[in-house]
């Protein structure tokens, strides 16, 4: 299972930054987000990371379904780790992404 998280979390923090990072539209509207930056900036990231935080929540509700009805156990503290974890990752590349975005 640990192998299987792994690369989810993989798949969805490729997701993040795919959204964190490229910009469908016009060029004229890239450059109204810039002329806006911080505000713009915060936004853009927010956005990105609740994309990504539904994947990790999706990924934890399957991860404590599967160990309760499979294993009958709920191991909490392994949930918790990789919530910490996914969420971390999730929002650090949100960010980075972001940062990429606005000075590229």
């Amino acid at each position: 299972m640990r192998i299987i998280n792994g690369l989810l979390i993989a798949v969805i923090i490729a997701i993040t930054a795919f959204f964190s990072i490229f910009w469908i539209g016009s060029y004229e509207g890239k450059m109204k987000l810039i002329a806006e930056l911080p505000y713009s900036f915060i936004t853009r990231a927010a956005g990105a990371s609740v994309i990504g935080l539904i994947g990790i929540i999706i990924l934890l509700l399957v991860n404590f379904l599967y160990e309760k009805i499979v294993l009958k156990k709920v191991n909490i503290v392994s949930l918790k780790r990789l919530a910490i974890v996914g969420f971390l990752r999730v929002i650090g590349v949100a960010v980075f992404g972001t940062v990429l975005f606005f000075y590229s």
